[in-house]
């Protein structure tokens, strides 16, 4: 599995790098500098804006007493962190994001029980924004990319399907008596906490009320993250329409959604972009600069995040230290002599 990671991965990466090379790096660079750090700057502020909304659909699956929404923003943004720069350890971004709601004061057990239901009620946003794209491309029924977006719903309702049936079918419970029996040979105490994860994750799906507004503020949060592709083309220039950016959004990120074994799709993103770019008047240099572009967002943030969050564990253990119980040591000499 291991090797089959790093192939994906080394596969991707050359794969971008032929991209860039075939359209050539000089035109690429020179496309992005049309964007500026200006543009850079503004594209990363507003990937904020999605990742609060993530925050505020996960905090949604909780009830009172519950943290504040920026909390939730926290957690979603060292989950993001992990996944975009650790990625070539699967579930990197998961463990990060729950290890950051267990120091928010929420259990293991919930805190992964939330966790596998927020990432399925995404992906079931998601299932609704490429249908979203879909609708919007019936406008144009003889464009190619009408076919690519039936092939990108093809593949995302699978892994769809496939989370929901997983849950259902008590695969979940199975790993969850694997945990416990671990814990119990060789005490790992942190499994043990995971317990009754499954029954957990099916006591959140009976709150109907608050999967649809998690569900309705995902979808929200894809729509309004089109924004981010629509600021960076505006600044080299190129000004498509909302309805051109969902499709191109939504389809991209269903290529990079059933590309999941390739580590944050390298390359998948990039060949993405060029092919639907160039089918909905979007030139390959600009659709390839947008790419890196985001690419570069992506290390600015994590990086940033997994700081902070080295920063915080830092300080949880340089105070647990300090409140460490001194331990007398007795002596046989009388208290004159010491």
């Amino acid at each position: 599995m291991k090797i089959g990671i790093l192939l994906g991965a080394l596969l991707g990466f050359l794969g971008a790098v032929v991209l860039v090379a075939w359209y050539g790096l000089s035109d690429v660079g020179e496309t992005i500098e049309l964007a500026g750090w200006l543009g850079f700057v503004a594209m990363i502020a507003f990937h904020m804006v999605p990742v609060a909304l993530c925050g505020v659909a996960w905090r949604a699956l909780f009830e009172d007493p519950r943290p504040g929404w920026l909390a939730f923003v926290w957690f979603r943004w060292v989950r993001d962190a992990g996944s975009d720069l650790l990625a070539l350890l699967p579930g990197t971004g998961e463990m990060l994001g729950i290890r950051a709601m267990k120091l928010g004061g929420i259990d293991v057990g919930t805190a992964s029980a939330a966790t596998v239901v927020d990432i399925t009620v995404e992906m079931a946003a998601q299932l609704a924004f490429t249908l979203l794209g879909l609708v919007i491309m019936l406008d144009n029924p003889e464009s190619p990319v009408v076919a690519w977006t039936l092939i990108g719903l093809a593949m995302i309702t699978p892994l769809v399907c496939a989370m929901v049936f997983a849950q259902r079918l008590g695969l979940l419970g199975l790993l969850e008596r694997f945990a416990d029996k671990l814990a119990a040979e060789f005490g790992w105490t942190v499994l043990s906490q995971v317990g009754g994860i499954e029954a957990r994750i099916h006591k959140l799906y009976e709150n109907r009320k608050a999967l649809a507004r998690a569900g309705v503020t995902h979808f929200i949060a894809w729509i309004v993250g089109v924004g981010e592709a629509g600021i960076a083309l505006a600044m080299m220039g190129v000004r498509p329409g909302i309805g051109t950016l969902i499709v191109l959004e939504s389809l991209t990120f269903a290529l990079r959604s059933a590309a999941f074994f390739v580590p944050a799709a390298a390359g998948v993103q990039e060949g993405g972009y060029v092919l639907l770019g160039g089918a909905l008047g979007i030139g390959p240099d600009f659709a390839l600069a947008l790419s890196l572009m985001k690419r570069g967002r992506e290390l600015v943030l994590g990086t940033v995040a997994l700081l902070l969050w080295h920063a915080v564990e830092s300080r949880r253990l340089w105070r647990s230290g300090r409140t460490e119980p001194r331990v007398m040591v007795a002596s046989s000499e009388p208290p004159e002599n010491r």
